[in-house]
């Protein structure tokens, strides 16, 4: 168990002690601490000798750890939640002086009619009612008070280091989920525009409409299954790319002019799945789809050894809106980007009256290469 488990675990156990670690270090801190002069007129070193002197330190101390031990547990978990933490500032510092007295009292008390009777036993010089009404008063507040605010600082201490660990925690859960969510919208944004393709295909009773069924449930197949996982091999992703060019094409037939080009090894890489496909989605949906003539899409791949350069251009009517501003699809995967590489990507997206480029570069790992989702997050 390491030193953070332990310091930070609501187990009774672990919390009893780490309570009991900090009070013996009081405890010693106090007994190395004590003046060699002692507490009366003859209770010193000089007169008793070492071992008489520290057994009567000994005593004394266990008293006086008591002392502090409730004022501190009454000031941390009764005073400050009912008081403090509410902002009732006031009856706080009320409270406060009315459990300064209440412990001066039993200070008084618990010496009187326990520490006195034994130094007397003992043959140790004993303080004088008087002297040790006295005592309390002013010992409470340099003993138990002093132990108290250190207490209580320690205790905001790790209550703030918690709260920020607990903070940093939900911000990685919140941005997983969204990332989930962003992830799982393009799904249906991707497969509602497929769908529509085959659709018009299968009006027209087009033989075509049976293999573009078949290449749409691969395609499905791939988001129901493959795309659960953080990252997926680079060659399925673009083996599923081509599947749904493939299906477009279908639809431009030879008035389409795309060229694809992909470089560098591909078979051992892996990459965030659906990070490629809305940027081909869009250059067809808001490109090629809007041309009456002469449509052309470019796609550039190179998969380096550790980074994937992606760059698609395609020509798009002069009167078609910023599809890299309001797309679903793109915002989406900038989204997604920014939650996955947040100082590790570069987008930059680039649009005249009659083309749209897209230039991407992003992380890409090997399939040996051990990955959890916490890469997401470096």
């Amino acid at each position: 168990m390491s030193i953070s488990e332990f310091i930070y675990s609501n187990k009774k156990q672990k919390r009893l002690t780490r309570h009991f670690i900090y009070w013996l270090l009081c405890f010693v801190f106090m007994v190395i601490s004590f003046p060699p002069k002692g507490g009366g007129s003859i209770n010193g070193i000089a007169s008793m000798g070492y071992q008489r002197y520290y057994e009567m330190v000994v005593i004394r101390t266990c008293f006086h750890i008591t002392c502090q031990a409730l004022f501190s547990y009454l000031l941390m978990y009764f005073l400050v939640p009912a008081f403090f933490w509410k902002k009732k500032y006031v009856t706080f510092l009320f409270s406060l002086l009315i459990v300064w007295l209440v412990v001066a009292l039993f200070r008084f008390c618990i010496f009187y009619y326990g520490y006195n009777p034994l130094m007397f036993h003992l043959k140790f010089d004993l303080d004088s009612p008087s002297h040790l009404i006295i005592r309390s008063l002013t010992q409470t507040v340099g003993g138990p008070a002093f132990a108290g605010l250190i207490f209580m600082s320690l205790k905001f201490f790790k209550d703030w280091q918690q709260k920020q660990k607990d903070n940093n925690n939900l911000e990685k859960e919140n941005a997983y989920a969204e990332l989930n969510l962003l992830k799982a919208q393009v799904h249906p944004h991707f497969l509602f525009n497929t769908l529509n393709n085959i659709y018009s295909f299968a009006l027209d009773k087009s033989a075509k409409a049976g293999e573009m069924v078949l290449q749409l449930s691969e395609i499905m197949k791939y988001m129901i299954q493959d795309c659960a996982t953080d990252y997926i091999s680079l060659n399925k992703e673009l083996k599923i790319m081509d599947a749904y060019i493939e299906l477009e094409k279908v639809r431009y037939g030879n008035r389409l002019d795309i060229k694809i080009d992909i470089a560098g090894a591909t078979y051992d890489k892996t990459i965030t799945p659906l990070i490629m496909i809305p940027f081909v989605e869009n250059s067809f949906k808001h490109g090629a789809s809007q041309m009456l003539n002469d449509p052309w899409i470019k796609l550039f791949i190179q998969a380096d050894d550790s980074v994937l350069h992606f760059t698609l251009s395609n020509s798009k009517a002069s009167d078609v809106f910023k599809a890299g501003k309001k797309g679903i699809g793109l915002a989406n995967v900038r989204k997604r980007l920014q939650l996955l590489y947040p100082q590790n990507h570069l987008l930059l997206i680039e649009e005249t009256a009659n083309t749209f480029t897209v230039n991407m570069q992003v992380p890409i790992f090997h399939d040996t290469a051990v990955i959890t989702k916490e890469i997401a997050y470096a």
